[in-house]
């Protein structure tokens, strides 16, 4: 959401890049981006140009899939509860063709897009904000919705991008959250202080505990591990 509204000239031109491949005279084999918008465009009823849209967000002023809430707030039982929430807010498809007028509601167009995902990317781009310091990270992430959407039921691979360095490196999610873990939750001299900082410190642990649980449901990346020695 807010890539949306402080970015706008960026997701008109990726629109415009996608939507262009899409309608290149080309071999499919050559080209997937079409491959896949003319096999959606036949399933869907609609043109080549519609079925290529690929910049999708929430619907203009809303944010977030509210999946991080529902983890927060234990107010799910199961994680097509999550994956339901995850397609009915992150559906709105951004179009260069009518710019200003705000996303429309394209679920089928979204989850068609969805069906073919191979591959899933997030950037960490602050060395303050780590993967469960804060519920927006998981919030984004679609690894298991995409699981369930394909129809071989394979689980997409999901990679982070760390380039809160200098030296910027690409590493799986489970290896992401394997370190994050270790960096904080699990280092003794990390909780060790955030137990002496009173009721505050002990609220900052339950909330990174949470979030590591918000990774578990989205992605299932989460090793049993974390949670033993957590509750060691």
């Amino acid at each position: 959401g807010v890539f949306r509204d402080l970015f706008v000239n960026q997701m008109n031109l990726l629109d415009r890049a996608v939507k262009m491949a899409a309608e290149a005279d080309e071999p499919a084999e050559m080209n997937f981006v079409r491959k896949h918008a003319q096999e959606q465009a036949e399933e869907l009823g609609v043109s080549v140009r519609q079925a290529a849209s690929r910049i999708f967000s929430n619907a203009s002023g809303s944010y977030s899939s509210n999946v991080n809430l529902a983890v927060e707030n234990s107010s799910w039982s199961d994680e097509q509860q999550l994956q339901e929430m995850y397609l009915t807010r992150k559906s709105f498809c951004f179009d260069s063709d009518r710019p200003g007028a705000g996303g429309e509601a394209r679920r089928d167009v979204f989850e068609a897009a969805m069906k073919t995902v191979d591959m899933t990317f997030q950037n960490l781009d602050s060395s303050e904000i780590s993967l469960t310091d804060v519920s927006h990270y998981f919030d984004s992430d679609p690894t298991k919705l995409v699981q369930g959407l394909r129809t071989d039921g394979k689980m997409p691979t999901s990679y982070i991008a760390d380039t809160t360095t200098a030296n910027g490196q690409v590493r799986s999610l489970s290896e992401t959250v394997r370190l994050d873990a270790r960096t904080k939750l699990l280092n003794p001299k990390w909780y060790e202080g955030m137990m002496g900082s009173g009721y505050e410190g002990v609220r900052e642990i339950q909330k990174r505990l949470t979030n590591t649980m918000g990774w578990s449901a989205t992605s299932g990346t989460v090793d049993n591990w974390v949670y033993d020695e957590a509750n060691a």
